[in-house]
């Protein structure tokens, strides 16, 4: 792919220095019809002829709103927050010459242009909608393009052609790679992350096997995503409660650690923690709404343990706390290595980032299992997680997000809410209120460690967030800059 686009924009860069004149017009898009994943070919019409435009101060308004849209959806369905989905787009907007103004909900983008007469009371606003996923390597490159688009070595049709190389490329981890993964996630996970011993580990990897068979249909079928969660949930817990039940009690297995382990990927610990985050940046709407849909998955797949056990009605239902397993270190360095290749080939990674990944992963586990006896252990974790990132994001070039996401995960809250969740359809009112104010707390734990590390180390886990002061207007100024503009006949005809 990066073969690709290094030829795509040298041969861009011989037909933009031949072309002496302005194209026609490209007939603009209609993204408010937008209802599925942006990674779809067909949601990039066919690019415009090379010759046709210039630089992007010479491109027509069309091809720059079409641009602009198709951004907005690449960065959210990659895997940005919604704040941070807000300042690239505005940014590149700036960059590119277009009044626009974006904002950004979980499912809705709305984006706003000025309309070609310069009138504010006529703006031409867009309803995207878009399907959030998580790319980790399409959304490095889909940042550094709304961070370079505009300027003299990154013109608008080369950046066009570049984002739409980065929808249409295939991802770097097929099916059967990602089915593996999922396996080698739930074994490693379960004892590292969940008490379990080695046998309820390698039980935990074939169960991971049969949640990554869900996903897989899931991603095929939209119908059977909506209940993929509670599904894969239900049939997990259901073959563990029974592998626990017959197996030889000397296995000592564990229905909690066997069933959370395999499905580590899908507990909402990052979800709920980028709503948190959300929420603490003063975006209240979209974080308000990712954290009830993390709590939502996390009361999905409590639903789903607690309706396996009723399915087991023979035998009495099982203990939530699992006899503490201790592992060798030299073990667990395996183990977190696996667990980490896993969760790379999961979060779709390049190779390259790898190694900063895997180093930021390392930093937080081993924080966070030192200070594991101090209150504010994840904070510590997580302080380091940003602080590592970002380092190692302005020795490497990559995104810092990208660098600090593999780190987030080892954190896992989601597990919290989950034990919450079933305590709570248990009528332990107390207990289930218990592990999900944990989950919160850990959650806004991690927010409070990663921007501490981007007040230390400017540029942290989740970039800027906000326009620059000076670029933000005060309701005074607006009122002011209206009476600049002539509107006096306006007001008095507004006067009561």
């Amino acid at each position: 792919m990066e073969s690709f686009l290094n030829i795509t924009e040298h041969l861009l860069d011989k037909k933009l220095g031949r072309s002496s004149g302005r194209g026609r017009d490209s007939p603009g898009s209609n993204a408010g019809s937008a209802s599925r994943r942006y990674s779809n070919q067909s949601d990039f019409p066919d690019q415009p002829s090379p010759s046709s435009h210039g630089h992007s101060k010479e491109a027509n308004p069309a091809l720059k709103k079409k641009f602009l849209k198709r951004l907005a959806i690449a960065l959210h369905a990659y895997g940005n927050s919604s704040t941070r989905t807000e300042y690239l787009v505005e940014k590149a907007s700036r960059q590119l010459n277009v009044a626009a103004s974006v904002a950004v909900f979980p499912t809705v983008i709305l984006l706003s242009f000025q309309s070609d007469d310069r009138d504010p009371a006529k703006p031409e606003t867009h309803l995207l909608t878009v399907e959030p996923g998580l790319n980790v390597d399409k959304l490095g490159r889909a940042d550094e393009l709304a961070n370079r688009v505009g300027m003299e070595h990154m013109p608008l049709l080369v950046g066009y052609w570049r984002l739409r190389a980065i929808a249409t490329a295939p991802p770097q981890f097929g099916e059967i790679k990602r089915l593996l993964s999922f396996g080698v996630a739930g074994c490693t996970s379960a004892v590292l992350f969940f008490n379990g011993n080695l046998y309820s580990g390698a039980l935990a990897a074939l169960l991971g096997l049969v949640a990554g068979l869900f996903d897989l249909v899931a991603s095929r079928s939209n119908v059977f995503a909506n209940v993929t969660t509670f599904l894969s949930a239900t049939c997990v817990a259901l073959l563990s409660r029974l592998l626990a039940l017959y197996l030889p009690a000397r296995f000592d297995l564990c229905f909690f650690s066997m069933t959370l382990g395999s499905l580590v990927w899908l507990l909402p610990g990052l979800s709920l923690t980028v709503g948190v985050s959300e929420l603490t940046s003063g975006a209240k709407v979209s974080g308000s709404a990712r954290v009830m849909g993390a709590l939502f998955e996390a009361l999905q797949l409590g639903f789903g343990m607690e309706t396996a056990q009723g399915l087991v009605w023979w035998a009495p239902r099982v203990k939530r706390a699992c006899n503490a397993a201790t592992q060798p270190v030299w073990l667990q360095l395996i183990l977190f290595l696996l667990y980490s290749v896993a969760s790379n080939a999961l979060l779709q990674a390049r190779w390259d980032q790898w190694p900063g990944m895997i180093l930021t992963s390392a930093v937080g586990f081993f924080v966070s299992t030192a200070a594991s006896a101090v209150f504010a252990a994840n904070v510590l974790a997580s302080v380091a997680i940003g602080l590592t990132g970002t380092l190692y994001s302005r020795y490497s070039g990559h995104l810092p997000v990208t660098m600090t996401l593999s780190g987030i995960l080892i954190l896992v809250p989601g597990g919290l809410g989950v034990r919450g969740s079933a305590a709570l359809l248990e009528h332990d009112l107390l207990s289930g209120v218990g592990f999900t104010m944990d989950m919160l707390v850990v959650s806004l734990s991690i927010t409070l460690g990663l921007l501490i590390a981007k007040i230390v180390l400017p540029s942290g886990f989740f970039g800027s967030s906000r326009l620059p002061h000076e670029d933000q207007m005060s309701l005074a100024a607006q009122m002011e800059d209206d009476r600049d503009e002539g509107t006096e006949g306006d007001e008095e005809d507004m006067a009561i």
